[in-house]
């Protein structure tokens, strides 16, 4: 059956020329969404002012189509025309159509087409008999003449209005589906306050279309959209391969985007179908960075992360996408080793970044409750301790989160304290190497 199905596809291949990449100004948003602006030469054929255009996207969004014409020219009628060819689709529309079945054993069966379903095929042959032939038993199916009507890919159908010669200017531009880029960072320690950021983008296209991109945007924020409508599909396969190319610098510049920024490749790109390609949006550079760990509330473990203002002062001054931090760092022996990784939304120029890193191993926190008392009718005390011992050869910080009810009063407490929001505490307690910590407060809940 699977030789069957390859066999009708090639067939109705023929009826149309395989595309080329697309060239188009091109403009790629975060997650599935792209605005692409191509310039066209409609040509005029012999059903009049209707013309054809192909090589689209198959995710295209056809609310989003607009077809500019020159001067006083019009388009009176748009449509999209998804009736592509598949193995049932094209036994569906060549009923009545004279077809060459070839069995198993080179059996062949010849006549009219006149019914096909997912288990049969119905063909009445010149001398009026019905013959019915399972599609399992089938090798190939010939169309004498197969349907004209069935494209190999989706297209618009415009009407003009207004133009005059067999070929007019047009811009087309839409939306469509199928492209998004992403930023990936790499940060490589170098000591307790040091590091190397990189960063890269990458780009994919499941589009079903190919673009020669003269010149590349990325814009990174998240703009508004209403729900699409579905974008009717063709069941063929999506695959998607990495490009082999070399990391080279990517001469990518950055400015400020209406509420976003906007990312440019400043050289021509060939996004090719079922790609994904990486290319360099920040060289290798030095950087400062603070260590912190963390105990979050009610967990009794502490958290490693690493801190950096994203300024110039601090070796980066850029605004970084949205993306994932991978961090490394070098073992006693010099080898790199990788340390964990966590995401970062965009930050603008200005902002600190916060990574979370892991678990620190040779760091401990230990919390109970002491008591929880009922002190009225609304009132309740309650006391917490929280031991911390480090076990590492430096002395460290700690920043320990708590919660708490929205109207409380602290009545005690071993260590200062700032308030995170309305709900949480946050206190610093300072852990010698080799030594023990304790975290000890006591608090008044009014309810």
């Amino acid at each position: 059956m699977r030789r069957f199905l390859t066999w009708v596809v090639l067939a109705a291949a023929a009826v149309a020329p395989a595309s080329a990449a697309t060239r188009a100004a091109v403009t790629i948003y975060s997650h599935d969404l792209a605005f692409i602006r191509e310039q066209r030469t409609l040509a005029r054929g012999a059903a009049g002012d209707t013309v054809r255009i192909g090589d689209i996207p198959d995710r295209i969004d056809v609310s989003s189509v607009r077809l500019a014409l020159p001067g006083k020219a019009k388009v009176s009628r748009l449509a999209y025309r998804f009736d592509v060819v598949s193995g049932d689709r094209l036994l569906e529309v060549a009923r009545g159509q004279r077809v060459t079945v070839t069995l198993r054993e080179n059996r062949i069966v010849e006549g009219t087409l006149v019914g096909a379903d997912g288990g049969w095929l119905m063909v009445r042959e010149d001398n009026g008999a019905l013959e019915t032939v399972a599609r399992s038993a089938v090798d190939h199916v010939r169309f004498t003449r197969p349907p004209a009507s069935l494209a190999v890919e989706p297209t618009l159908e415009a009407v003009l209005e207004g133009v005059s010669g067999n070929r007019a200017p047009a811009e087309l531009s839409y939306l469509t589906g199928g492209l998004s880029w992403s930023a990936e960072h790499t940060l490589v320690r170098d000591g307790e306050s040091g590091g190397v950021w990189g960063s890269m983008i990458s780009i994919e296209n499941v589009s079903g279309q190919d673009f020669e991109v003269p010149r590349l945007g990325l814009v990174a924020g998240d703009p508004h959209r209403d729900q699409p409508r579905p974008i009717p599909m063709d069941g063929r396969v999506m695959e998607m391969s990495m490009s082999a190319q070399k990391y080279a610098p990517a001469d990518v510049s950055e400015q400020g985007f209406s509420e976003y920024h906007l990312y440019t490749l400043d050289r021509p790109a060939l996004l090719r179908d079922r790609e994904t390609q990486r290319l360099v949006m920040l060289e290798d550079r030095p950087i400062k960075l603070s260590p912190r760990y963390l105990v979050r509330a009610g967990m009794n473990s502490v958290a490693t992360q690493l801190e950096l203002m994203n300024a110039r002062a601090s070796g980066l001054g850029v605004p970084l996408p949205d993306g994932r931090v991978r961090v490394y760092e070098k073992d006693a022996q010099g080898e790199l080793r990788f340390t964990g990784e966590s995401h970062i939304r965009h930050t603008p120029e200005g902002e600190k970044v916060t990574i979370d890193v892991g678990t620190a191993f040779d760091l401990v926190a230990e919390r109970r409750e002491v008591y929880n008392k009922r002190i009225s009718d609304h009132e309740r005390e309650y006391e917490v301790e929280i031991k911390l011992r480090n076990r590492k050869k430096t002395n460290v910080t700690i920043a320990v989160e708590e919660n708490v009810a929205s109207d409380f009063e602290v009545i005690r407490k071993s260590h200062e304290f700032t308030r995170k929001d309305a709900s949480t505490l946050v206190f610093q307690i300072p852990v010698p190497a080799g030594k023990e910590a304790v975290l000890d407060y006591v608090v008044r809940v009014r309810f």
